[in-house]
């Protein structure tokens, strides 16, 4: 199987199922859950199909997420572990993180 080059992909949200939904040709490749309280976002699982797993679309995801976070300006609550190894990798966005 041909892999597509992942700059194919489109993360689009989707605010009536709570998630942001990465796909390619109309295929969902992958999603990240949330739900809103006050001020904040807290994203809470990100789920990649097996067949497009290791092109990063994980990464695309949460950097999507994190970008509207930011234009929003709400705190973000990492509740997955992989937008916490994200974040970790990308400090840039540790002010937007929810300390409690």
């Amino acid at each position: 199987m041909k892999e597509t080059p992942v700059a194919d992909v489109e993360v689009v949200e989707v605010p009536e199922s709570s998630r942001y939904e990465a796909r390619q040709d109309g295929v969902l490749l992958g999603e990240l859950t949330y739900h809103r309280r006050p001020g904040m976002i807290v994203f809470d699982h990100t789920g990649v199909e097996p067949a497009a797993r290791g092109r990063g679309i994980g990464a695309l995801l949460v950097a999507a997420a994190m970008a509207d976070a930011a234009a929003d300006e709400v705190h973000v609550v990492p509740a997955c572990s992989f937008v916490r190894r994200w974040v970790h990798d990308h400090p840039e966005y540790l002010p937007l993180i929810e300390h409690s």
